[in-house]
């Protein structure tokens, strides 16, 4: 059974174009959202109103546009001068909008001395099921897997760089390359179903099997799920006078335009450390330890030299490139490469693509809270404030879809579903089951980062200081308050912000506790307690204190101000990509937290 969207009934019925002053006259307005297009609607004067019936459905999350074109005269040559202005809004922004005139919402636009309003329908419609739709269920529908095509010979690399990039195992990669029919097999593996890969060694034209031919089937596909969304070109970094490319990576180079349209291209340079130990030996072999910035300016140089500059002169300088390795200590590059990927994606593919490709990674720390705040944004943190989302909703329920939605973001391996089940969530409203802060020990007194007290607490924890017994059965006074209705309250907006700053707090210390994205319950247990110790004071003070200062209850309806605080909590209450090799060597082997043990569940003490 498919998924269902929610949508809003926001069918924009009216646009009020005004000139506010000057010479300016308005001539026409193209409207964008979605499917729906209305071009060059004829505007006779400064002042112009459109009615459109019935009005124009948009989904919740669609971005709109509307583009005025105005023609003036210049004041010293006098010639007849053309510009377009381009106003940009999201359909959410009308639903939420404080303003309304005669039952309809409305939102005002300003550009310059240039005015819009657009009127549309206040009621809002609900799937036939009557449930909460997370976001992260409306990508998925559009695109459920990010489709990669992975190039390169074998031995440059690229099952080492796929374990790394997205945590499939690297002999599964390889085995399943082996057995493949062909390009068009699709390899999809159980420990990460959010990507699919195409494997190609082939790149001789003229064949079924060959690159041309693949990319010429899929993108010609209707869907956007079934068409590749980037391609991975691994490439050795050449030794000593080796050339960079073989005549058919040249070809296919040169022709990429034609053979892949929009779809992205990233050249991978792999095994950089190979070429930093050759750096190292050949350079600084007399020196025991070598200034970092001297050893950087030769390995730029030696780039420069051997990949970027023959890439550059075969097809100039619009192909993204990467420098990689999959070795401890490089693991910057495959992030670095991953955000590329995903940048080129959202531009020249689709959004859908790229938020899938960031679900899919589990290689950096930092694009899983920059795509969880990002998802977060395109629908339910924005209702906050208003309650526009959540009105009519047992509040229980509009914390499981904001949980759904976060969950789906970091895309653990958790075939026994433990982050969504009922035991998981019960731990998070007791948590959250008030502001209040907790009398707990603190982990240290000098003011360090969050990576490094949670680190430190969980070393406590370990070395057995604390106990790991968490309470699962949900207790009616803790937790009766999410079996209320949504309601307009500093109490129930600051429940709901650190719900999600929690909830995100816990997926980063799983993901500094599980290398390898496999969850377990002990492991799920420590990130808890730990960040009881060391992370929830905070964060649960600052909300108390900011909703019980009448001041801030007055601006309760401030549009962003629930967004602006829960994106500033999370900010301030996260684990850097930079931090995570040496805080992971701090609290030594976790390969037993990746292990389910049958003795130990929900309700048992872990030692």
């Amino acid at each position: 059974m498919s998924p269902s969207v929610l949508t809003t009934d926001i069918r924009p019925t009216q646009f009020f174009i005004t000139i506010r002053e000057g010479r300016s006259n308005t001539s026409s307005f193209e409207w964008e959202a979605g499917r729906w297009q209305v071009r060059h609607v004829s505007i006779p004067s400064k002042s112009f109103s459109e009615t459109f019936t019935p009005g124009i459905e948009v989904s919740d999350y669609e971005q709109c546009l509307v583009s005025v074109h105005c023609c003036h005269r210049h004041r010293v040559i006098g010639i007849q001068m053309k510009t377009v202005v381009d106003l940009v809004f999201a359909s959410q922004d009308i639903a939420q909008s404080l303003n309304a005139v005669n039952g309809k919402r409305t939102l005002r636009l300003a550009e310059g001395k240039l005015q819009v309003v657009v009127s549309a329908s206040e009621t809002l419609y609900r799937p036939e099921t009557g449930k909460l739709v997370p976001f992260s269920d409306s990508i998925l529908h559009t695109c459920p897997r990010f489709r990669l095509l992975v190039m390169g010979k074998d031995g440059v690399g690229k099952s080492s760089l796929i374990a790394r990039a997205f945590k499939i195992r690297s002999l599964r990669f390889y085995e399943a390359c082996q057995r493949q029919d062909g390009i068009d097999t699709e390899l999809i593996f159980q420990e990460n179903d959010k990507v699919v890969l195409h494997n190609s060694r082939n790149l001789v034209p003229g064949t079924d099997n060959s690159v041309e031919g693949f990319l010429t089937r899929r993108q010609s596909m209707p869907e956007l799920k079934d068409r590749v969304h980037a391609v991975w070109l691994c490439l050795g970094i050449p030794r000593a006078n080796e050339p960079l490319f073989d005549e058919d990576t040249k070809r296919f180079i040169e022709r990429r335009k034609q053979l892949l349209g929009d779809t992205p291209l990233v050249i991978v340079f792999t095994k950089l450390d190979l070429l930093v130990g050759k750096i190292e030996s050949e350079s600084f072999g007399d020196q025991e330890d070598p200034e970092p910035w001297d050893l950087e300016e030769y390995l730029r140089d030696e780039l420069e030299k051997a990949c970027i500059q023959p890439l550059q002169e075969l097809a100039g300088t619009d192909i993204p490139n990467v420098a990689i390795s999959v070795q401890e200590g490089y693991e910057s590059t495959i992030e670095q490469l991953l955000e590329v990927t995903a940048g080129k994606v959202d531009r020249y593919v689709a959004n859908e693509a790229a938020m899938a490709a960031l679900m899919a990674q589990r290689a950096s720390i930092s694009l899983k809270l920059s795509n969880s705040i990002s998802v977060g944004k395109k629908r339910h943190w924005r209702g906050l404030a208003s309650g526009s989302k959540f009105l009519g909703y047992v509040l229980k329920d509009c914390l499981d879809v904001i949980h759904t939605e976060i969950v789906s973001c970091w895309n653990f391996e958790d075939p026994n579903r433990y982050l969504i089940s009922d035991q998981f969530k019960t731990l998070m409203l007791n948590m959250v089951a008030n502001t209040d802060t907790r009398d707990l020990p603190d982990v240290d007194e000098e003011e360090v980062g969050f990576g490094v007290s949670v680190a430190s607490a969980i070393i406590g924890i370990r070395g057995t200081a604390v106990r790991v017994v968490l309470p699962i059965a949900a207790n009616i006074m803790l937790v009766g308050w999410a079996y209320d209705l949504y309601q307009y309250s500093g109490t129930v907006l600051s429940q709901c912000i650190a719900y999600i700053v929690d909830l995100i707090a816990i997926m980063q210390l799983l993901f500094l506790l599980t290398p390898q994205g496999h969850m377990t319950i002990p492991a799920i247990k420590l990130a808890i307690t730990a960040y009881s110790m060391a992370g929830i004071n905070e964060v649960h003070s600052r909300i108390k204190d900011h909703y019980e200062n009448p001041h801030n209850l007055l601006t309760l309806g401030t549009r962003d101000q629930a967004l602006d605080m829960i994106v500033r909590l999370i900010k301030e209450t996260s684990i850097k990509s930079e931090e995570l090799v040496s805080l992971r060597a701090r609290l030594g082997d976790l390969g037993k937290l990746q292990r389910d043990d049958p003795r130990y569940g929900w309700d048992d003490d872990d030692e």
